[in-house]
């Protein structure tokens, strides 16, 4: 009886301690530094003949430095930066959620292995509204945006003279119930000359591979050999 009441009093304080953000059940990932304000950053890590583009993960739940392995390849790959914002989350104001990405945006920049011109946002669902409604309020700060199953709430602005050097790569799935959106979106892209894809994959609303993402950040890759 002690070892099990010792066992349940375990489990009860650990939970406790996750709610108050002061224990979590994955350990930082190796090369990624965190800060104060719970955003995380995964940079190149020799000395660099000129900055690298970066994405910015925005996560429903608040970014955390695991999202940034789950997407390392991107890094890997390609040598990018990928940073997540802690504080934007669904069910928070979009202004207030906009504030911190710009503050993480300004952080990047700071680094100096940041190129300030390609920097990308990445959301899904609720987030990915964030994103496209960030990138296109702040053509002057942001390359473009990977968003996945994304509605067009957070869209307040658009300027097809401002986004004319931005680019958006689209994904949705035949059951989304946000398909919709993506859809209405990539025409109005289509019909301003703004550079986009859409992806419609099987299924239903929910985030997708890993490999999307660095599908995605190919493609940015792919056309800014273009410009």
């Amino acid at each position: 009886m002690k070892t099990l009441a010792k066992n349940i009093a375990t489990i009860l304080l650990i939970s406790a301690l996750a709610l108050l953000g002061e224990w979590q059940p994955h350990e930082i990932p190796e090369g990624v530094f965190c800060d104060p304000d719970s955003d995380c950053i995964l940079l190149p890590e020799t000395p660099l003949a000129v900055p690298v583009p970066a994405l910015i993960y925005l996560s429903c739940t608040g970014g955390k430095p695991w999202d940034i392995d789950s997407v390392r390849e991107i890094h890997n790959e390609l040598g990018w930066a990928i940073a997540t914002c802690g504080k934007s989350r669904n069910r928070r104001a979009t202004d207030i959620n906009e504030d911190d990405i710009l503050h993480l945006h300004a952080k990047l920049e700071r680094t100096g292995k940041v190129d300030k011109n390609r920097i990308y946002l990445f959301g899904f669902s609720g987030q990915g509204a964030q994103a496209i409604g960030t990138v296109l309020r702040h053509p002057n700060l942001f390359a473009g945006a990977v968003i996945d199953c994304a509605h067009t709430g957070g869209v307040t602005f658009f300027c097809e003279e401002a986004s004319a050097n931005q680019a958006f790569y689209i994904i949705t799935k035949t059951e989304d119930w946000n398909r919709e959106y993506s859809e209405k979106l990539h025409k109005l892209f289509v019909n301003f000359d703004i550079r986009d894809t859409l992806i419609i994959e099987k299924g239903e609303h929910a985030i997708g591979p890993a490999e999307d993402i660095l599908r995605a950040c190919r493609w940015f890759e792919k056309i800014s050999t273009r410009d």
